[in-house]
């Protein structure tokens, strides 16, 4: 999984280099602030840094929300299963005595 993670962060950063590049090239794109023009490889990194952390704040949300899913579902399933052992135990009593004593008795051949 984090190594997923990784390979996500890496592509979304190619991805955001050469779109800066090109958007910095051919649509004379420049970032500036507080009146100062920031160079285009400083305006690349800048929307770079930025667009990493959208996408880590993406994962973490989709992951934090698949969690919590997960989470309820085991917490459902636990709950039935305590539910149903609890319904059913005079019956799985009554039927592993009638297995303990019906069953064949193997005798040791020497």
């Amino acid at each position: 999984m984090f190594k997923n993670i990784i390979l996500a962060i890496l592509i979304a950063i190619v991805l955001t280099y050469c779109l800066g590049h090109l958007a910095s090239q051919w649509l004379d794109l420049h970032l500036s602030f507080a009146e100062y023009d920031f160079e285009p490889i400083a305006s690349i990194l800048a929307v770079t840094g930025l667009v990493v952390i959208l996408v880590v704040v993406g994962f973490i949300i989709a992951f934090s929300i698949f969690a919590a899913i997960a989470f309820v579902v085991v917490a459902v399933g636990i709950g039935l299963f305590v539910a149903g052992l609890s319904v059913f135990w005079p019956v799985i009593l009554f039927t592993l005595v009638i297995f303990l004593l019906v069953k064949d008795k193997q005798t040791a051949a020497y």
